[in-house]
C-alpha cells in the first residue's frame, strides 16, 4: 500500500495528470490539423443542411456526396457574414475531401492553426510531464514541476 501513497505524493501523479490533459487537447488539434490537411489537398464544395445547434458556435449538418449521406460538425463560416449565424434547416457551403468525403468543415480549411505558438508550448509542456512519469529526477521534471509535492526534491 506504501507504493500507491508514494506515487500520489510523488511528482509523477501531477505530470500524469497534465499528460493527459495535455494530450486529450493536443489529440484534438491533431484531429483538426488531420482534416485540414485533406481538404485542402483534394477538396471539393459542396451544400449542407444545419440540422442542430452545437456548443461554442458549432453546427451540426448533413451533406450527400456521389449519393451517400455524411453527417458533420463543424464550426460555422465566421468569416463569410451570410452564413456566420446558420441555423437548423438552412443551407449553407460544406469543404470536404474527395478522397475522404466523409471529413469535412463548414469553413475553408486553414494551412496553419490558429495559435500555432501556443501549440508548440503546449508541445513543450507535455514532453516535460511525459519525461517526469518516465524519470521523476530528470533535468525535463525539474524545469516542468519545479514545486514538488510532499515537500520532496527531485534531486
Amino acid at each position: 500500500m506504501s507504493a500507491v501513497k508514494d506515487f500520489f505524493i510523488s511528482v509523477r501523479f501531477p505530470a500524469l495528470i497534465t499528460a493527459i490533459v495535455l494530450g486529450w487537447f493536443l489529440s484534438g488539434v491533431t484531429q483538426d490539423c488531420w482534416v485540414s490537411y485533406w481538404i485542402l489537398k483534394d477538396g471539393q464544395t459542396g451544400t449542407a443542411i444545419v440540422t442542430d445547434l452545437g456548443g461554442h458556435g458549432a453546427r451540426m449538418y448533413s451533406y450527400s456526396v456521389s449519393q451517400k449521406t455524411f453527417k458533420g460538425r463543424s464550426d460555422t463560416n465566421w468569416n463569410d457574414p451570410r452564413y456566420r449565424d446558420v441555423q437548423p434547416g438552412e443551407r449553407c457551403p460544406v469543404f470536404f475531401s474527395a478522397s475522404h468525403p466523409w471529413l469535412s468543415l463548414l469553413h475553408p480549411p486553414e494551412i496553419i492553426p490558429p495559435g500555432l505558438p501556443l501549440v508548440l508550448l503546449i508541445l513543450l509542456i507535455e514532453s516535460g510531464a511525459i519525461a517526469t512519469i518516465i524519470n521523476p529526477r530528470s533535468r525535463w521534471s525539474r524545469w516542468a514541476f519545479p514545486f514538488q509535492p510532499g515537500g520532496r526534491s527531485p534531486a
